[in-house]
């Protein structure tokens, strides 16, 4: 009787323990928004049939986790080699439909240092997908392990004709022998519900969000190329997509998943949306 008294009062004392541990480790979760610049660029390519011919400022955002058990990226901007020429050189054509406006201190790698950390603290660098605004400075982190869907690596690496001048090879030439996660379906990052990968395909055959739980804050959706401006949470196409179905459904999904935990939907391009943002060194908890 005595011995199993001891056995259910020391399995009730670990379990309040491990429970405690996760809720501080939760606690001390911070996300950081930053951005690699800002593209100008015809509204027509983000809200398809709405405001065509329109020129817009859209920032180009990047998101820093500082979680106890890993520092994590997403998404890594707009190369670096577009600065001294807006591009001109390094994306070549493309950078007259989409010009960059970009300063070496807004790379990844020194928007790491403003907050004290390095490339190399990095232990998970996420990929939305591998456009050339979303995965230019991967080659930056050799000894992080990358998480990109397996439908996506394939399509950077020989995209459809149709979708060529938003992939730029040099992003990735060199990352053949990188540590890449491969994912066909949903992933909890840490296995505790703060960093979920999610399946949001449509804009590219593997792009997928990141939902990220914060004990203040509480639940963000970070759509990426998802959803770009708040149009499209209202019906509105996105501009550029791979197929407009799987693309309104996983806004679909998202919203879905917002209204379920009362949380907000962060849009991908949205300059309105990212000026209301507390940007790095702030943070959100």
């Amino acid at each position: 009787m005595i011995k199993h008294l001891f056995s259910a009062t020391l399995s009730l004392f670990l379990m309040v323990s491990l429970l405690t541990s996760i809720h501080a480790q939760d606690s001390d979760i911070k996300m950081y928004v930053t951005t690699s610049g800002e593209l100008q660029l015809d509204q027509g390519w983000l809200t398809a049939m709405t405001n065509v011919g329109t020129m817009i400022d859209i920032p180009v955002p990047m998101y820093i986790i500082d979680h106890p058990r890993g520092l994590v990226v997403f998404d890594t901007g707009m190369s670096v080699d577009v600065v001294p020429d807006n591009g001109a050189e390094y994306w070549g054509p493309v950078s007259q439909a989409f010009i960059p406006s970009m300063t070496r201190d807004q790379g990844i790698d020194e928007r790491l240092q403003q907050i004290g950390k390095s490339v190399s603290d990095v232990k998970y660098v996420i990929h939305s997908h591998f456009h050339l605004d979303h995965a230019g400075n991967i080659a930056m982190f050799p000894n992080a392990t990358h998480i990109v869907r397996k439908a996506e690596l394939k399509n950077a690496w020989w995209p459809e004709q149709f979708q060529r001048a938003a992939y730029v090879l040099d992003d990735y030439m060199e990352t053949r022998n990188f540590n890449f996660i491969e994912l066909t379906e949903d992933m909890d990052l840490f296995g505790d519900g703060a960093i979920e990968l999610i399946d949001t395909k449509g804009h590219t055959q593997g792009h997928q969000s990141l939902i990220v739980r914060l004990p203040n804050t509480g639940t963000v959706i970070l759509a990426a190329d998802a959803a770009y401006m708040p149009e499209n949470l209202q019906g509105t196409i996105p501009g550029i997509v791979w197929n407009v179905q799987e693309a309104m459904e996983a806004i679909e999904r998202m919203k879905l998943i917002r209204d379920r935990e009362n949380g907000e939907i962060w849009l991908g391009h949205s300059m309105e949306q990212f000026q209301q943002r507390r940007l790095l060194p702030e943070y959100y908890d």
